[in-house]
């Protein structure tokens, strides 16, 4: 009845044919017949429509008088495979009248008799599932190796769990595709895996943008044969991941998606067949990459009889960690093996000559350029900065002792910095209030005069008073008391003269006009380059990016920028749909130029880049052979632009020094896999055996410290970190999947104020507001949505902790804190969700 039922309103409201029905959770398949009718299912998605359609097609009264009058069919829609279809609909529009099935995946084979109908039915397995005639195998397309990259797949192709090691740009998208497809196929595979006959590959990837990246690349050698799914965060916690995984072929997905399913235990790893890890160095430590390879290892280890799928993992360098030797860069490279349970690295050796010539390094440059001459902006905001280290000196003499208030004497220095952060944290536990909100109201206002001294550094005069004028603005606007006023006397006397310094171009920035003229012979060399420009923070992009907007040479080439998808838009963030839209214009030339953190560090293909420069951009020896791979194009360089103060120029040669030592290493690790395996698989094992020890250690240490926690932690109380006033009991706090610690207690929300946040979906549970202190506007956290009831999630380094005794402590990290935070319960949530009346009659208090 459901599969009739909702063919025949598919086909009369939206024009698609069904594909499949997967009964329980009624996963529905279909296929839209043209890009109108999709627009219009998604239309109707996006705004609920298709909810009320399907709700009005398949519950009955009856259904409505057992479950409730407010019962409604739920539709969830994955908006990657919207987008997928889209394109390949406007795809086939294009090309005038060449439309074939092979232009859009998983479509249905044209049935044009009764014959041809039962002949498709003989094709169903047992569940329903198609069977793939040889028809339809013809359709893949071949996959074009070269030899290194079938080098690199041997191993692998051999049903061993490998490492695969090879440069950036070297293709390894490509042998994971080939091995994926050898290993559908049936060619070979590790023995036992997979908990049933289907085989399952999962491509694991770190970033989000990389989902739609490598599903694309997937799709086109093995679709129409093969079904693939695109996931992440977003859209997995919409759809019922353990009922959805094992109705594909291929699942290519973040690996906290794949992560969270283990640990809920929607899902088990004998579910799949083949483990694909890109940028398989992250697999150590918390990652979520070596969350998994955790329990895969412990399932081994326990020989619990499971079957456990093949490992790959992919890589352009492993690195070497903190070796300071040859021996102990062989022991991280053994370390790395272990975490991946890997039998064999896989790298190119015999073919060597051959990947050079479609690989090569892209010239590499360093540009060390001095500073200003004269930077009397920098020189008056110093002055600003004594001035305020002078009053802190007063104020706090009874207090604190002289070696605590003694700031070191470079103050755009990390030692500075952190003076800065240990005095707010030493004041912030003193038991007068008055005196401790002078110095944390001083502290603050250091810190944002230290970060305005690294924006005049790295960008404009300009940039850096604009910050210290939003800073300034924010406080007068909120919060903004005696001890703010008195220093921002301080500004607002120095502010006229920093105009004028702001508007000097004789005070240019040395490091911008180098970086300007790199750019501009860049162009002049190549008009059609691409440029691609590292730097440190999301607010550094956004200052490049002003610039260039503003300067006539520059703009000219469009340029745009990438960052993570992690933070809000607000704080410079940036939409999945944000980053595809920016690279797909950086590709055909909408945009020449692209400003990025470490976002676009790893995995992102962004072939026709040929200029990549690094201002003052130094990470470790992975990030310089990551970094240096985003330029693919012939004729390639990367350059960095550092300042002669800085440091990085030191800190670049260290990083080529460490990857030559992991060449050597690698190659060692290489002669030991063939001539001596059985003493690299022994090492091997000794490493698991000692990480399972660190982890049995940590456990045992983590549970006993909880006990103590209980202990000591009874009584406690959190005051606001800025004006003392009482937040909260620790016993009103708990914990939501040992990461999200939330207030349960009734009358908290009389003691905050929620500001609206645009909604942000992360797994199963959504960030909908900003919480802050009633009383001084002190930024609290945020408020999570979590099984439909809303939460105050608070972060611990905005509170003061106080004893029954009356002293005080700070915790800038929840794992730190010296109390036990239970795990929420059922109850908890039921006792936080609210009826519309009650939402109303708090709104305004809570909002504004």
């Amino acid at each position: 009845m459901i599969v009739s039922k909702t063919e025949n309103m598919l086909e009369d409201l939206y024009k698609s044919s069904l594909l499949k029905v997967k009964m329980g959770c009624a996963i529905v398949h279909l296929v839209p017949d043209n890009l109108a009718a999709l627009d219009l299912f998604w239309r109707d998605y996006r705004s609920g429509q298709l909810s009320i359609h399907f709700s009005d097609c398949l519950l009955t009264e009856e259904m409505r008088t057992v479950v409730g009058k407010d019962l409604v069919v739920r539709v969830i829609m994955l908006e990657e495979q919207y987008r997928h279809w889209k394109k390949l609909f406007k795809e086939t529009e294009e090309k005038a009248g060449e439309e074939t099935d092979e232009d859009i995946p998983w479509v249905i084979p044209a049935v044009e008799s009764e014959d041809d109908t039962a002949e498709f039915a003989e094709k169903q397995d047992d569940d329903g599932r198609k069977k793939i005639t040889p028809l339809e195998q013809r359709k893949l397309k071949d996959i074009p190796m070269r030899n290194y990259q079938m080098e690199l797949a041997i191993p692998a192709l051999e049903g061993r769990n490998t490492i695969i090691c090879a440069p950036t740009g070297s293709g390894k998208t490509r042998v994971a595709i080939e091995i994926t497809r050898d290993h559908l196929e049936g060619t070979t595979a590790k023995e036992g895996a997979g908990v049933d006959a289907q085989r399952r590959v999962v491509f694991l990837v770190n970033k989000v943008p990389l989902v739609e990246q490598q599903y694309n690349a997937f799709r086109e050698y093995l679709s129409p044969k093969y079904s693939i799914l695109p996931l992440s965060g977003e859209a997995a916690a919409d759809i019922p991941v353990g009922e959805t995984l094992p109705d594909y072929d291929v699942i290519i997905l973040t690996a906290q998606v794949l992560e969270n399913a283990l640990r809920d235990e929607l899902i088990t790893l004998d579910t799949f067949s083949m483990l694909i890890f890109d940028e398989c160095h992250h697999c150590q430590k918390n990652d979520p990459y070596n969350a998994i390879m955790t329990r895969y290892i412990k399932q081994k280890v326990e020989k619990t009889g499971t079957r456990l799928p093949q490992i790959v993992g992919l890589t352009a360098s492993l690195g070497v960690g903190k070796a300071k030797s040859q021996k102990d860069a062989v022991e991280h490279i053994l370390k790395a093996c272990a975490n991946l349970d890997a039998d064999w690295i896989s790298q190119v050796v015999e073919h060597k000559d051959e990947l050079q010539i479609y690989n090569q390094k892209p010239d590499e440059e360093t540009k060390a350029v001095s500073g200003r001459i004269e930077d009397p902006f920098a020189d008056m905001i110093n002055t600003i900065m004594e001035d305020i280290e002078k009053t802190l000196a007063t104020e706090a003499s009874k207090h604190l002792t002289p070696e605590e208030l003694k700031p070191p004497r470079q103050r755009e220095t990390q030692a500075y910095e952190q003076w800065v952060v240990a005095l707010a944290r030493k004041s912030a536990t003193l038991p007068d209030d008055a005196i401790s909100r002078t110095i944390h109201a001083a502290t603050t206002h250091l810190r944002k005069y230290t970060d305005a001294l690294a924006i005049n550094a790295d960008a404009r005069t300009k940039d850096a008073l604009q910050y210290l004028d939003k800073f300034v603005t924010g406080l007068q606007n909120e919060g903004f008391d005696g001890a703010d006023e008195d220093l921002v006397k301080h500004f607002k006397e120095a502010r006229g003269k920093l105009q004028e310094y702001a508007a000097d171009p004789k005070y240019s920035n040395p490091k911008l006009d180098q970086l300007k003229y790199l750019i501009l012979q860049a162009y002049a060399e190549k008009p059609d380059s691409r440029c691609l420009l590292f730097c440190k923070t999301r607010a550094l992009t956004i200052a490049l990016l002003t610039w260039m907007k503003e300067d006539p040479d520059l703009r000219k080439h469009n340029p745009g920028r990438l960052v993570g998808a992690g933070a809000s838009e607000s704080t410079g963030g940036m939409t999945q749909n944000q980053q595809m839209e920016l690279l797909e214009l950086f590709t055909t030339g909408g945009r020449k130029i692209v400003i990025s953190t470490s976002a676009a560090e790893e995995g992102i293909d962004i072939a026709k880049c040929n200029f990549v420069f690094r201002y003052d951009y130094v990470g470790n020896e992975i990030g310089k052979v990551q970094t240096r791979g985003r330029g693919r194009a012939e004729g390639s360089k990367s350059v960095l632009i550092a300042g002669r103060e800085g440091g990085n120029v030191l800190k670049e040669k260290l990083n080529t020094i460490r990857e030559r030592l992991m060449e050597k290493a690698m190659l060692d690790v290489w002669h030991m896999q063939r001539e001596k395996h059985g003493e690299f698989k022994k090492e091997v094992q000794r490493l698991q055996e000692e990480s399972k020890k660190e982890r049995d250690l940590a456990k045992a240490l983590k549970e006993l410290e909880r006990k103590t926690k209980k202990v000591h932690g009874r009584g406690m109380k959190l005051l606001c970190v800025k004006c003392k006033e009482f937040a909260c009991n620790v016993s009103d706090f708990r914990k939501i999947k040992e990461v999200h610690h939330v207030v349960v207690e009734k009358s908290f929300p009389q003691r905050i104020i929620i500001r609206p946040h645009p909604p942000k979906k992360i797994d199963d549970w959504e960030m909908n507001g900003k919480v802050y202190c009633k009383n001084c506007r002190q930024d609290w956290g945020i408020q999570m949505v979590y099984r439909k009831a809303s939460f105050p999630t608070l972060k611990i380094e905005s509170f003061v902790l106080e004893k029954p005794d009356g002293t005080r402590l700070t915790c800038r990290k929840w794992k730190k804190a010296p109390f036990d935070v239970e795990d929420i319960t059922p109850d908890d949530i039921s006792g936080m969700l609210t009826t519309p009346e009650e939402d109303s009659e708090e709104e305004e208090e809570m909002y504004y």
